[in-house]
């Protein structure tokens, strides 16, 4: 079964693995947390895992909360191994996709399906505009 990672600065990760058993009950058990607190180095939760990594067959699917940041940056550096897949942005809707759809490996297909689909899920409404979808066209 693969393994599903969450790795955000601070609390973060533990509060979407709590929203996640909230909306998804018990597979919210399949997910392991790492959070980066004031004076640690995810550098060496980098050393920590890579070593767990390189061990096993099994594929470890990690999400990250900021593209860039501290904790993406360290465990990116896993997608040395084949069986990593790190994705930065992470978000509920995310979170669930990968739970709920992953069991044993996640393809390239279903990792460009989960990207799409949490792009999808990300939108904004503002008071009195219409969405760009259904504005009027304008003609010239």
């Amino acid at each position: 079964m693969a393994q599903i990672i969450i790795a955000s600065h601070g609390g973060l990760a533990e509060g979407m693995v709590d929203s996640i058993g909230m909306v998804a009950g018990g597979v919210a058990d399949r997910v392991e947390t790492y959070s980066l607190h004031p004076g640690e180095n995810p550098n060496d939760f980098y050393e920590t895992l890579r070593e767990r990594v390189a061990a096993s067959d099994e594929q470890f699917i990690i999400m990250c909360d900021i593209k860039g940041g501290s904790v993406h940056n360290a465990l990116f550096r896993l997608t040395e191994l084949p069986n990593v897949v790190v994705f930065a942005g992470v978000t509920l809707a995310m979170a669930l996709e990968v739970i709920l759809t992953v069991q044993d490996k996640m393809t390239p297909e279903q990792a460009q399906q989960v990207l799409a689909a949490a792009r999808e899920g990300v939108t904004v409404q503002v008071g009195g505009a219409l969405p760009a979808d259904e504005e009027e066209d304008e003609e010239f």
